[in-house]
């Protein structure tokens, strides 16, 4: 008896495990979340009801599906590889796993909208590498990348965040960045003032938007000038990394150590509120 449970166990199994789902995940809240090897708690299947009894959909037969709770039940809106869309019972549920580029990711059923699959996500890749090598020409150094603070009285400052992770708190935990991976930050009411629902969002460059709260009380950036200044957060509007100056733009070169001031300690800039 044993035994025959054991064969009917890796039959249900180990079908899902033979081949890796990427899929962008969207959640209940807004957030979206870039995830490979995408699974219900290790299955890629749906166990759902039909006329005829119970039958297993197999996730590499659907492109895309969207749940829906009516009453005690869930449903899933699924659109088929052949283009059909159908409405299914679910006769059971899960968490969904994967992995991101942070790591392991674990999200209640219940919080998530919709997802897109994306089976040959890594094909793709493969077929992006070309073997063949470009012949590269010598050019002048390359125009160098600033991250660029916007504030909410309009002043604008170039430089450089000082850290290397930027972390959120969001309703799945907390969850950090490093910073060569945000895109943007964009920044809610003051952190005392976010009950009313005003979140920050946090911008990936793989897809990922994050609701949530940033809890750094200020945030310390260096100047072209190689100076420190800390930035009290409810001062900030956004924050972009990684962008080139607009070419004609007047932003001052950095100073030569001769001219510059032997004081370098951090500065905390008394900014107004409008």
């Amino acid at each position: 008896m044993k035994l025959l449970f054991s064969l009917i166990l890796a039959l249900v199994i180990i079908p899902s495990l033979c081949y890796g789902i990427d899929a962008k995940v969207e959640t209940v809240e807004g957030g979206f979340f870039q995830i490979a090897d995408f699974s219900m708690d290790g299955r890629r299947t749906f166990s759902i009801d039909r006329a005829g009894g119970i039958e297993r959909v197999d996730w590499k037969e659907i492109t895309s599906f969207e749940i829906k709770q009516v009453g005690a039940n869930y449903w899933v809106m699924v659109q088929f590889t052949t283009g059909k869309k159908d409405t299914l019972r679910l006769r059971q549920h899960s968490f969904f796993r994967g992995r991101s580029n942070l790591g392991s990711v674990l999200i209640p059923f219940e919080k998530v909208k919709s997802v897109s699959l994306l089976p040959d996500t890594a094909e793709e890749k493969k077929k992006e590498e070309s073997p063949v090598k470009e012949t590269i020409l010598p050019v002048d150094s390359p125009p160098q990348e600033f991250d660029r603070i916007t504030l909410r009285n309009g002043d604008v400052l170039m430089g450089g965040v000082v850290a290397d992770l930027l972390t959120i708190r969001t309703i799945y935990g907390t969850i950090s960045f490093k910073k060569t991976n945000v895109n943007r930050v964009s920044f809610g009411k003051g952190a005392k003032l976010q009950k009313d629902g005003e979140k920050d969002v946090l911008f990936s460059k793989y897809g990922d938007k994050l609701s949530g709260i940033i809890p750094d009380s200020y945030l310390k950036m260096r100047l072209r000038t190689n100076t420190d200044i800390s930035i009290p957060r409810e001062h900030i509007q956004e924050i972009e990394f990684g962008v080139m100056p607009e070419i004609g733009s007047k932003i001052p070169p950095e100073q030569p150590e001769s001219t510059t001031s032997k004081d370098t300690s951090d500065i905390t800039i008394p900014l107004r509120r409008n």
